[in-house]
Formats: structure tokens, C-alpha cells, sequence
């Protein structure tokens, strides 16, 4: 993907720190807000209790009821979603996440768009369910921001909020698409090009995060930059 002053006229071109360094890449599932550190504690062992192989499981079971109303060439992973179904539970017991990204789309429309992201593409069809299921408990107990959108699990690869002269030419920016694609960029031309582009394959999810708002810088090298983990758990 070319940036702005790349040699190659013909390119798209987009500001170069409005792509996202690779450390930063990551599937949100919710945003939390919390008033003390007491509920951010609860946050924490609430995530901890998790059973995630019998979230996986459910999942799994989710997915092959779901498939069970597609058609046949919507069910490739269906071998793998019966493989969770009929794993032992505990560890070692259920396959992993495993998931490639792929594309690129608009989170507005193309011609003025402050973000473009990747999706998440799981052959086992668990990951959709597994997510909900996480969001659901987290904002039923009242961690979880209410949220009225559909889940979209996605891997933001450009963001112009992070690119500030952009910015000042263009008043605005932010993150979903409530904000309108203020701050946006013309991206026909990048999404004619980068459109059907495989990002990355065979990527193990590890774990389920609790992070800090904002990425930051993890050392003097130029461009990396992480969410700082607050909690975790892994996944199998």
C-alpha cells in the first residue's frame, strides 16, 4: 500500500501514519468505561472466570445450527465445527482459533472514509459466536458499554485520526461509523487495488484481552506500537 510522496504516481496513496503499525492489529469486541479501580478488578476476574473451552464448544454449536440453514457451499468448516463438538473438554481438547485476514473495505463510503479495515475469515465458523457470546456475558454484567450496532469483527488497517496534518485539512476523524468519515480520504482507487488482498493466514487467536484505550509506543523503533494489556486469558 503506497503513502503519501510515494514515487509511483499511479498508486493510491494514503497518509502514512494513518496505517496502523502492525502491533496495534486487533478484533474489538466491546468497549469498557470504569468510574473506579474496584470495577475494573471485577472486570478482570469476571474475564478470568471464563470456561473459554465451553464458550468455544457452544460456539461451535452455534455455528453448525447456523449452517445447517445455509447452502451446502457455505459449510466447508463443518468437519472442523464437529471436531470442537465431540472434543473433551480441558485443555489441548478443542482445535484453535485460527483465522486469516482478508480485504479491505470502507468503514464509510468509499469516496470519504477515515477508515479502512480487514476481516477476520474463520474456517471453523466459531469465532462470530464465540465473540457474541463474550460480548453478551461482559454487558450483562455490566462491564460492556451498551452497544446498539451488529458486531463487526474487523482489523482496522487505516485510520486517518492518526495522520494530523490529514486531520487539520480535513476537521475531524474518529473511530465507527457514527463518525461519517470526517477526516476521510478518497479511497476508491486504494479499494479498486488492495480490495481482495489476503493480509495474513493461518493466524492463531492467542487470547482474550482487557486493554487500554490507545495504542502506545513499545520501543525506539519507528512505528511500533502496542495496546497495553490489562488482563488476559489464553485461548487453546
Amino acid at each position: 500500500m503506497s503513502v503519501t510522496g510515494s514515487d509511483d504516481e499511479e498508486s493510491p496513496q494514503i497518509p502514512e501514519k494513518a496505517i496502523r503499525p502492525l502491533g496495534t492489529l486487533h478484533l474489538t469486541v466491546g468497549v469498557m468505561s470504569f468510574q473506579s479501580r474496584e470495577r475494573l478488578d471485577a472486570a478482570v476476574a469476571f474475564l478470568q472466570s471464563f470456561d473459554v473451552y465451553g464458550l468455544l464448544k457452544r460456539a461451535a454449536e452455534s455455528a453448525i445450527e447456523q449452517s445447517n440453514n445455509c447452502p451446502a457451499s457455505s459449510r466447508d468448516g463443518s468437519h472442523l465445527i464437529n471436531e470442537v463438538i465431540k472434543a473433551p473438554q480441558g485443555e489441548g481438547a478443542v482445535p484453535p482459533l485460527v483465522v486469516s485476514i482478508k480485504g479491505l473495505q470502507p468503514m464509510h463510503k468509499p469516496s470519504s472514509t477515515s477508515i479502512l479495515y480487514a476481516s477476520p475469515q474463520d474456517s471453523s465458523f466459531r469465532l462470530q459466536h464465540f465473540c457474541l457470546a463474550l460480548q453478551a456475558a461482559f454487558t450483562e454484567a455490566g462491564f460492556l458499554m451498551p452497544e446498539t450496532r451488529s458486531l463487526l469483527l474487523h482489523a482496522t488497517i487505516v485510520n486517518t485520526i492518526y495522520a494530523k496534518e490529514h486531520r487539520k485539512r480535513t476537521a475531524g476523524g474518529g473511530h465507527g461509523k457514527q463518525e461519517k468519515g470526517r477526516g476521510g480520504i478518497d479511497a476508491t482507487d486504494v479499494l479498486e487495488k488492495f480490495g481482495e488482498t489476503t493480509w495474513a493466514e493461518g493466524m492463531r487467536l492467542e487470547k482474550v484481552a482487557i486493554c487500554e484505550m490507545g495504542a502506545r509506543k513499545v520501543d525506539k523503533e519507528e512505528g511500533s506500537e502496542e495496546y497495553l494489556e490489562v488482563a488476559s486469558i489464553d485461548l487453546p
